[in-house]
């Protein structure tokens, strides 16, 4: 890892990623869920993000940003399909802070909110 100013990299030894730090939104697609009492429904849902460790970001994960979708993806389908149809409609905002806290641990694991 690197700070500003002028940065010599051996070609053949070193390779340069740049990391933006900035908070990043990125469309989940639609998702054909079964809730618990046998509806099927389509949720469309947005996910942001922002790195706060560089470094783990480029070492620890190939790819932060499929990362970040696969995991969207899979976590809204998991947690949607635990509940029925009135309580998606009455617990919105409860079941998005589950949504966020199982992603948060999975790519975040041991960080203190």
């Amino acid at each position: 890892m690197r700070g500003p100013g002028l940065i010599i990299l051996i070609p053949v030894l070193e390779q340069m990623t740049k990391v933006t730090l900035r908070t990043i939104t990125m469309n989940i697609p639609s998702q054909k869920i079964i809730t618990k009492d046998n509806v099927s429904i389509d949720i469309a849902a947005v996910a942001y993000y922002k790195i706060v460790d560089p470094q783990k970001a480029v070492v620890a994960i190939e790819d932060i940003t499929s990362a970040v979708n696969q995991i969207s993806q899979t976590t809204v389908r998991n947690v949607v399909g635990q509940f029925s149809l009135d309580q998606l409609l009455s617990k919105t905002s409860d079941i998005n802070l589950q949504i966020k806290n199982v992603i948060d641990d999975t790519l975040n694991p041991g960080a203190q909110r």
